[in-house]
């Protein structure tokens, strides 16, 4: 009796506490959302799951009085309200059959009430969840709630959900290959710095490939020689600036780039556009850019591909010329975009070196004047170009009345810029308007240009020295140096011992610094090397001191690191406003620690660090150059390089341009490589005590040509991977 009654009491405490809560979830968490009354399926409950909000394009587009369901962790929305009304489809509702029949860009999707299955222009589709009529109790309205993501999927359009928003967005149905699929990405272009939107196909993704109409952006944009044979299914496109001609068939997944046959991952297609009924001829974005020889930038946030020349011009004479004459030719002329630092690059190439350091370079408001000696002559068979579409108006060369050659660099703005002349080459780098702010501004005297100013860092100490030739105690006495930093301790100003001017400035701690040339001063930017520099890398020339490493016939490897990759190389990183900075672990003859040269990565605040160092064995038939990284290090960085990446590149130029033999990139635990934060890598650039090697290595041309892959090679990573500052 007793066990009995304590039964029938549970039995109505269950039974209370059931009728206490009403609730029936379908779907999600109880306390989620407030109680809704439905009726679905014939069956009136609670609903206490989440409750969606549908938008469109950041507009609300779903009734406030009747939100979307979560059923069998699907999101369902009414039809009427989210897709006839708000996403304009073509719905049509039959009643006595209960199908609903969906349709838009050519695609027709029927549902049946109750059923999981759909058809999408006639193939069948399993649903998770299937259509259904519900009731809001309390509003005495039906509605008709449809799966909201797989309609989205069909017809054309972006989904994401977010907590209890559901955000649909344009996505683009398009044909190819007889079937149709939805592209994701709806897209704009930008070339030369100029956002462009595409009417004839945006850029679109198939599969997990970005995608440009060919007629459009590389005839109508980027102004190149483009053909299609409609008969043979084939395009033809050519740069001549920069000398290359890619070769595409439809469909096909190998293309020609010059005469080389190369493979394609996704062909080239010609693209239908269901909303406009437009074919469109379509190639991978990517592959096309660089085999042309554009920059390539894919911004997945803002669905925008960035494309800009890297070559304008390249003008060469195929004169002779008599180099001991006593003239100065102009033999070469280049201009190129480098994306590191988002600036275009000009180099004049002349024979006489001491003749090309005479050379004027000035401002005036929008126009950069180099002025070359009468010396020289100009012998190339071009004067002019105009199609620089992004900072500049033109380049212009002419002649004064004196008999000096004249180029004139235009820009559509005043511009700052950097120069330097080594080896008979002027560099001249054109930035766009300098914003940043000024922590020194020195007033420049008469007759002094940047082209008077050299720098010298001494980071190690927190110092760097701005030279400027001659004697101008007196003049910065008359015009006090202006100093607008804290950071900045210490400016003292001194007559250097063959009479020039040395300004030296004391940080409080290690500064990057950039100096620009203005109308009537120099001013100096400086901040945190990030913040300063678009790359920064760190260059350890291997051994040091007392730790002599590998020698052989009396040769010390430290010393053909330190000569390789300090004496010889600084020389290409004399600018003012350098766009890479280089800092070196060593710049004397000194013993640094292993661990002190991987960190010295992060204190610089590196993008990459390179270390060199020559090898060694027992057998002199051992040749070659390796590049070695670390597994413990080889994670994906800016741009997606890693260190495997870097030593790829290294390996593959430094075999190519020296003629070493290839010993291939090699995996090691190398300390500066594996306790690295940034992409590292260790080159043994050939054998001191290689029966072959060791020639090369004593040898100065190699020594010098050394340098000069590894500055390409630096150059071409940042071109390739650039750092997005």
């Amino acid at each position: 009796m007793f066990t009995s009654g304590k039964k029938m009491v549970l039995r109505v405490l269950v039974f209370m506490a059931v009728l206490a809560a009403g609730v029936f979830a379908i779907g999600g968490s109880r306390s989620q959302a407030a109680t809704l009354k439905i009726k679905m399926n014939g069956k009136t409950s609670y609903y206490r799951g989440k409750q969606t909000t549908v938008k469109y394009n950041k507009k609300r587009i779903s009734n406030t009085k009747y939100k979307g369901l979560t059923i069998k962790k699907t999101r369902m929305a009414a039809y009427d309200d989210v897709f006839r009304k708000g996403l304009k489809v073509k719905t049509k509702y039959y009643s006595s059959s209960k199908k609903l029949v969906m349709s838009k860009n050519g695609i027709k999707v029927t549902f049946k009430l109750g059923s999981k299955y759909a058809y999408v222009n006639g193939v069948k589709r399993k649903l998770t969840a299937a259509p259904v009529k519900v009731r809001y109790v309390k509003k005495k309205k039906n509605k008709i709630l449809v799966p909201v993501k797989f309609l989205c999927e069909q017809l054309g359009f972006n989904y994401k959900a977010s907590g209890s928003v559901v955000t649909i967005t344009n996505a683009i149905m398009v044909e190819y290959n007889d079937t149709v699929k939805r592209s994701t990405v709806v897209g704009k272009v930008s070339y030369n710095g100029k956002e462009n939107n595409l009417s004839s196909m945006p850029v679109i993704k198939l599969g997990s490939t970005v995608y440009l109409p060919a007629e459009e952006v590389f005839k109508k944009l980027a102004g190149i020689e483009y053909e299609y044979d409609a008969g043979s299914e084939v395009l033809t496109l050519k740069n001549e600036a920069t000398k290359k001609t890619v070769v595409f068939t439809l469909n096909e997944t190998s293309y020609m780039e010059n005469d080389t046959v190369k493979n394609l991952s996704t062909p080239m297609y010609m693209v239908k556009r269901k909303d406009t009924n437009k074919t469109v001829l379509c190639v991978p974005a990517k592959v096309v850019c660089r085999s042309l020889g554009y920059s390539y930038n894919w911004n997945k946030t803002n669905s925008l591909v960035s494309i800009h020349d890297l070559i304008y011009f390249d003008w060469k004479t195929d004169k002779s010329v008599n180099a001991g004459d006593g003239k100065n030719y102009i033999t070469e002329a280049k201009a190129i975009y480098n994306p590191g630092i988002d600036c275009i690059s000009f180099t004049i190439k002349g024979t006489d070196t001491a003749l090309m350091e005479q050379i004027s370079v000035v401002r005036n408001d929008r126009v950069i004047t180099v002025t070359i000696p009468t010396e020289s002559k100009y012998l190339l068979d071009n004067y002019s170009f105009t199609k620089f579409v992004n900072t500049l108006e033109k380049f212009e060369v002419t002649a004064d009345d004196t008999g000096n050659v004249i180029i004139n660099i235009t820009g559509y703005n005043p511009a700052d810029f950097a120069y330097s002349a080594m080896d008979g080459v002027l560099t001249i780098n054109v930035m766009g308007q300098y914003i940043g702010s000024s922590a020194l501004k020195i007033m420049k005297p008469a007759g002094i240009t940047i082209n008077n100013v050299t720098n010298e860092d001494y980071y190690n100490s927190k110092k760097f020295k701005i030279n400027i030739r001659g004697n101008h105690i007196d003049f910065i006495n008359r015009n006090p140096i202006v100093i607008s930093s804290d950071v900045i301790t210490d400016v003292t100003t001194e007559l250097s011992s063959d009479g020039n001017t040395v300004i030296t400035v004391t940080t409080s701690k290690l500064q990057g610094y950039k100096i620009y040339e203005k109308s009537d001063s120099f001013q100096v930017s400086i901040g945190n090397p990030r913040n300063i520099y678009k790359n920064i890398v760190v260059l350890d020339a291997g051994h040091g001191g007392y730790d002599a490493g590998a020698s052989h016939k009396g040769t010390k490897e430290k010393d053909l690191n330190f000569k390789i990759l300090y004496t010889l190389l600084k020389g290409y990183y004399t600018s003012n406003a350098p766009d890479t900075k280089i800092y070196w672990t060593r710049t004397t003859d000194t013993f640094i620690t292993l661990a002190n040269r991987a960190s010295f990565a992060s204190k610089v605040g590196a993008d990459l660090f390179i270390s060199l160092h020559m090898n060694s064995a027992s057998n002199s038939s051992a040749n070659g150059t390796e590049v070695y990284y670390s597994t413990n290090n080889n994670g994906s960085r800016f741009s997606g390089i890693t260190s495997k990446t870097v030593a790829t590149l290294f390996k593959n130029n430094l075999v190519a341009k020296l003629g070493t033999k290839s010993r291939g990139v090699k995996t090691a635990g190398f300390y500066v490589t594996k306790h690295n934060t940034v992409p590292a890598v260790l080159i043994e650039l050939a054998f001191l005590s290689g029966s072959s090697d060791y020639y090369k290595l004593t040898n100065a041309t190699f020594q010098k040509n050394s340098a000069k892959v590894i500055y390409d090679t630096i150059n071409q990573i940042f071109i390739n991977y650039p750092t997005g500052r």
